[in-house]
């Protein structure tokens, strides 16, 4: 709520000054991220140019910027600009206004500043899935793919919430998300990998998980892996990061030969992944049968 009431204010504000509105970027295919604005009706004073700022952190004041060049100058009439990056690195952009005065530095996050990252798509393969995994597993592997100095992981997590515990009447009626197949057609022999947990990130959430990836899950060592996941889902991270640690940890059940707890932890991904998490489940239940009462 006070974020949205911060914007409009910042939005107010920028109204009718030289300070474009409405920053965003997004990645737009290859290696190019475009950012897109609204330029201010009348401005005074008025824009006789705009430069364009990139940097791995958000800029919060123009101090961020100041010690930075700019990588583009644009005229004063520009609304867009494409970006060429060579890496999958996160990218925060800001725009500045330039008038007769000089520079107006007045940085707005979210209004002439991004306050979330962009970055490039990573090329999907088309060989197929266990293609896709063994590429994973390489760069995850090998220190190559890895930060030249890796940001610390401080082992602090602790656990503040606890499983969600599904009973026998859900676990059955889940039987019945998939066909019936039989073992051990039906049994799953490489783990998944995420895109995103392809390349370490710089740092945040993102990093937490590839390292517990990295040290355990890609290892094959899948009950460390269950015991470092299951931490790091206890702890108040991204959704996102939140629900891929989720199907990793379902994963290493799955692999520990825990077909009952493998199901179950699926089933607390399966409206974020359907169509992956619905295999996953099939291959569980075949694997292992709830006792009748």
């Amino acid at each position: 709520m006070l974020l949205a009431a911060a914007a409009v204010t910042y939005s107010a504000f920028a109204a009718e000054r030289p300070i474009v509105r409405d920053l965003t970027a997004a990645p737009s295919g290859g290696t190019t991220i475009t950012l897109s604005w609204e330029l201010p009706e009348s401005p005074a004073p008025a824009i006789t140019g705009l430069l364009v700022y990139r940097g791995t952190k958000p800029a919060a004041s123009y101090y961020d910027l100041s010690e930075s060049a700019p990588v583009a100058e644009l005229s004063g009439e520009t609304y867009f600009y494409s970006d060429s990056v060579s890496d999958f690195r996160d990218y925060y952009y800001a725009v500045i206004a330039r008038t007769d005065s000089g520079i107006y530095d007045i940085v707005l996050p979210s209004i002439n500043a991004t306050v979330n990252g962009a970055h490039l798509k990573i090329p999907q393969k088309t060989d197929g899935k266990k293609e896709k995994t063994a590429s994973a597993q390489e760069k995850l592997s090998f220190p190559d793919g890895m930060r030249a100095t890796p940001l610390p992981f401080l082992d602090l997590i602790e656990r503040q919430n606890s499983k969600i515990q599904l009973s026998d009447e859900t676990y059955l009626i889940a039987r019945k998300l998939g066909k019936a197949y039989s073992a051990p057609e039906n049994r799953i022999s490489e783990p998944y990998i995420f895109e995103e947990d392809l390349i370490s990130p710089d740092g945040g959430d993102g990093f937490l998980l590839f390292e517990v990836l990295r040290t355990t899950f890609i290892q094959k060592k899948y009950a460390e892996a269950v015991t470092e996941l299951d931490r790091l889902i206890g702890t108040n991270r991204a959704k996102n990061v939140t629900d891929r640690a989720t199907f990793y940890l379902a994963e290493s059940y799955y692999f520990s030969g825990d077909y009952k707890n493998a199901a179950k932890t699926f089933l607390n991904v399966y409206d974020t992944y359907p169509a992956a998490a619905k295999r996953w489940i099939d291959s569980s239940l075949d694997l292992y049968e709830l006792p009748e009462e």
